[in-house]
């Protein structure tokens, strides 16, 4: 034990080992007796770090006859920020479109206040306008309809915003405006 490789330690630091009085214990196989046996599973899966999208409360809006097929809409911001909305879409900074919405397609927005988060909102066409969900962002969104204050909207409850009216993402203001198909 005393070889280059190893350190011995100082004498009188490790005690010595009691002497065992013990008999030797043997096991005894049982001829026909299974011994019980370890199933693994597959593992859990993590909860998600956002609640569910809820549907919002009150009667389902009915779509008028000209505004049945949702889409395109036009968001327009400041420094020539515009983008049209036929799908779903990921707003932020630097936006992950991640479980539960996957299938949405990352927007990156220029903030130099940064004011809106990494990612910030999804965003859904519909019939009657856009649907906008906070995704948990830092400063919110706010949805601001003509001559109204803006009013704050709760983490993961989508709000629609009718055309004409703007939503703001931190301090970045975003309007909505209906597209015809003919400019899409």
């Amino acid at each position: 034990m005393a070889a280059p490789d190893f350190i011995v330690p100082p004498p009188g630091l490790i005690p010595n080992a009691p002497e065992n009085t013990e008999p030797e214990r043997t096991v005894q196989v049982v001829p026909g007796r299974a011994l019980p046996s370890f199933v693994p599973t597959a593992p859990h899966s993590m909860p998600s770090p956002m609640p569910p999208v809820l549907p919002m409360p009150g009667p389902a809006p009915t779509p008028s006859a000209s505004n049945a097929a949702p889409g395109p809409w036009r968001l327009t911001g400041e420094r020539g920020f515009e983008v049209v909305v036929e799908g779903r879409l990921v707003l932020g900074r630097d936006p992950v479109a991640a479980p539960p919405h996957s299938d949405a397609k990352g927007v990156p927005i220029v903030d130099p206040a940064r004011s809106v988060s990494k990612t910030h909102a999804l965003v859904e066409a519909t019939a009657d306008g856009v649907s906008v969900t906070d995704l948990h962002s830092t400063n919110g969104v706010r949805i601001r309809t003509a001559d109204v204050e803006p009013h704050e909207i709760a983490p993961g409850m989508p709000a629609v915003v009718p055309p004409g009216a703007s939503f703001l993402l931190g301090d970045l203001e975003l309007h909505v405006d209906r597209l015809s198909r003919d400019t899409v």
